[in-house]
């Protein structure tokens, strides 16, 4: 096969297959918040029916925990006391998720990825600081607050293998029904921002089998009819009708918002135009990332200038940085997307993870063989090694 047909082969599986302008949702983040038990997986996916490509880029750290804990054979039953050995592995480990959440997150955003935030959302301020950057960043962000009785979270919270306690799915309950449900902290947030909206300005409560089915898993009875969830406790201020109309509504802003490849952000817009420019011009090799823009800027000027979208996207990338300089902007540009990625220091989960577990997991076993230094350091590092290989990109 001559090298032109194979090269020309190459480039139509780069525009194709890999490419950017196969995102249906890009620059779009959801904010999905609820206490403990609340069902936010269960409401996005069977009753939103937000699609798959939305969901797939999740930012939360719990499905790496559920992971990396049994590798360790660590409970997920969360122990507190800073004096407690099992709390402090613990604590180890959920660093380690956290980073690697974070090392998910910088690649998505540097992607142009919808990401989909699963989280309590009780601390509104500290939440708003990451959606600020996002939005600075290009993201039009989109919010959902759903809600149970306080007895339904901690309940659920308990039955559950990962489970933080219930004094403290109790505390995260009270602090988000004071910020979120009466003190309104995210709508008041979302005012004045024309690229954050509040999807539902009043919370679904997540208490009743809206379909006209019983719900019924492994022989077990869920929900009746058109009924209140069997393991639903505590008090229900609202009716099924409310929450018919609220679900109705949420549906429907939740696909406006969603709408395929409309991005309101104009920061957003004018870098996908540029990334989607750069592709075509290179023939699918560079424009799959942002940082791809900072790379031609530098490196071929005179390959900008021929181009309105590129140079227009590498001057929106100067305005987002507030530093014209590249050089100086690409710096400031990757703590911005650190920032936008929760993220508070920069780590190397392959350097000191294992010694750092493993100063944790002596005193774990204090009267057992488990205290081999060797054995487990192997293990503690070869799990650091693995989990770096699982949060690389494709």
């Amino acid at each position: 096969m001559k090298r032109s047909m194979i090269r020309e082969l190459v480039e139509q599986h780069l525009l194709q297959e890999v490419s950017i302008a196969k995102l249906k949702h890009p620059f779009k983040a959801f904010l999905m918040t609820g206490p403990a038990g609340a069902g936010k997986t269960f409401v996005s996916k069977n009753l939103l029916d937000i699609p798959a490509e939305a969901r797939k880029y999740n930012l939360n750290p719990d499905d790496i925990i559920e992971d990396l804990f049994p590798k360790f054979d660590v409970t997920l039953k969360f122990a507190h006391g800073k004096k407690d050995p099992l709390a402090a592995a613990q604590k180890e480990l959920r660093d380690i998720a956290k980073v690697g959440t974070m090392s998910k997150a910088v690649g998505y955003i540097n992607r142009a990825k919808p990401l989909f935030i699963d989280t309590t959302g009780q601390d509104v301020a500290r939440l708003a600081k990451t959606l600020d950057t996002l939005v600075r960043l290009g993201y039009d962000v989109g919010i959902i607050k759903v809600f149970v009785p306080k007895e339904t979270s901690v309940g659920r919270d308990t039955d559950r293998e990962r489970t933080v306690g219930e004094e403290k799915t109790g505390e995260i309950w009270d602090i988000y029904k004071k910020n979120v449900i009466d003190g309104e902290g995210y709508d008041k947030y979302a005012e004045g921002n024309p690229h954050v909206t509040v999807l539902n300005p009043e919370a679904f409560w997540n208490v009743y089998n809206l379909g006209d089915a019983e719900v019924v898993i492994d022989d077990k009875l869920i929900a009746k009819a058109r009924d209140k969830v069997e393991d639903v406790e505590g008090s229900i201020p609202v009716t099924i009708a409310e929450m018919d109309r609220v679900i109705a509504d949420l549906k429907k802003a939740t696909s406006d918002f969603l709408a395929p490849r409309e991005i309101n952000n104009p920061t957003g817009k004018c870098l996908y135009h540029g990334m989607l420019a750069l592709m075509k011009a290179s023939k699918g090799r560079l424009g799959q990332e942002i940082t791809d823009l900072y790379e031609i800027g530098m490196e071929e000027p005179e390959f900008v200038e021929r181009s309105p979208e590129i140079a227009k996207a590498i001057q929106c990338l100067g305005d987002v940085t507030g530093v014209p300089d590249l050089k100086k902007s690409f710096e400031e540009f990757k703590e911005l997307v650190k920032k936008a990625s929760r993220g508070k220091e920069e780590k190397d989960i392959t350097v000191s993870t294992g010694s750092r577990v493993i100063d944790k997991m002596k005193g774990f076993y204090p009267d057992s063989e488990e205290m081999d230094d060797e054995r487990i350091g192997m293990v503690a590092e070869a799990i650091a090694k693995r989990l770096v290989e699982k949060l690389k990109i494709k």
